[in-house]
């Protein structure tokens, strides 16, 4: 197999789906081509979006990498939030492929993070990463994925996970009045329901609650807006977010060991990085105790490249090669 040879990437979400050539560079990194985003709900199937893609492109492949949000079993997934069903067997009998691999969305934006440049990450602590060491790349967008890169001989090894549905963990008395009052309509109270866009309604309306204060749903972009203006209902939905997102990635980071570093990735985290950034957010990161001294070595960074999930698919499929 020629290794220099393009990948058909797709990234498939609940509401699009992304699709793109891929085709490694000799130095590294990875050449996008082609890329195209359609509406899951304009097609019956997968098959039927990517045959549409190929068509317009002109382009026929023989190897296909194909990230989803799902979970994956035996190289099959049923998406989450979207009425297809994908299967690597049917897909490659059907299309000629000489290769195809199904993988998590989460596992794909893990591996794509040393396949890219440098200049695609904001620092929001900083730290000495120490290459040998396991990173975590974590972090809230329509949920709150989680998963570990580990180094191995001549690659990487991804671990995906649920981190993001573990338990959430409140401090302040603002927390626990957060936490009683979402537990009261829901039972449990994840991370994910805190961090995430598909919690930030209840949180939101949560707080006004708390203040007082008659509710009225607002655009994450707004709420951001009104915060940067000392709204003071929309400062601690901000300030709460973030401090949930840094304290789960440093619960994360400790039990993985996670000296390599932490990438905070996802749509929710590229908005929130002047949240992260604050003292009282990295705080919430370091003061483990006894392991303090550890977590402040750890450095954090928020991942822009919209393209990561579908160049994580691809690698994870060349890696499959070796």
């Amino acid at each position: 197999m020629d290794e220099q040879a393009s990948i058909l990437a797709a990234d498939v979400g609940g509401t699009n789906a992304r699709f793109a050539y891929l085709t490694p560079r000799p130095n590294g990194g990875w050449d996008v081509d082609g890329f195209s985003k359609v509406r899951v709900t304009d097609f019956a199937t997968f098959t039927d979006a990517l045959n549409a893609f190929v068509s317009l492109s002109g382009e026929p492949a023989s190897r296909l990498a194909i990230c989803a949000a799902g979970v994956v079993r035996d190289q099959i997934v049923k998406l989450t939030n979207a009425d297809w069903t994908i299967n690597a067997k049917s897909l490659m009998e059907k299309q000629g492929l000489s290769e195809c691999v199904i993988v998590n969305d989460f596992a794909a934006m893990t591996r794509s993070v040393p396949e890219l440049d440098p200049s695609g990450f904001t620092r929001v602590k900083s730290g000495e990463a120490e290459p040998d060491f396991p990173q975590l790349i974590c972090g809230p967008g329509t949920g709150f994925g989680a998963g570990y890169l580990v180094p191995i001989k001549n690659g990487y090894h991804v671990l995906p996970g649920e981190g993001g549905h573990s338990a959430y963990a409140p401090l302040t008395d603002d927390e626990m009045q957060l936490t009683r009052i979402l537990r009261d309509k829901f039972g449990y109270v994840s991370t994910e329901q805190i961090s995430s866009g598909s919690g930030l309604d209840a949180v939101h309306e949560a707080i006004c609650d708390m203040h007082g204060k008659p509710y009225e749903r607002l655009e994450p972009q707004q709420i951001a807006l009104n915060a940067l203006a000392s709204d003071p209902v929309c400062i601690m939905v901000c300030e709460i977010r973030a401090a949930a997102t840094l304290s789960a990635a440093g619960s994360l980071a400790l039990v993985g060991g996670c000296r390599g570093g932490v990438t905070l990735a996802g749509g929710v985290s590229e908005r929130m990085i002047n949240f992260f950034k604050t003292d009282k957010a990295v705080a919430r990161f370091t003061k483990r105790g006894p392991r303090t001294a550890y977590m402040q070595r750890i450095p954090i960074r928020v991942m822009h490249n919209p393209n990561a999930p579908l160049i994580g698919a691809a690698a994870l499929l060349r890696d499959g090669e070796s």
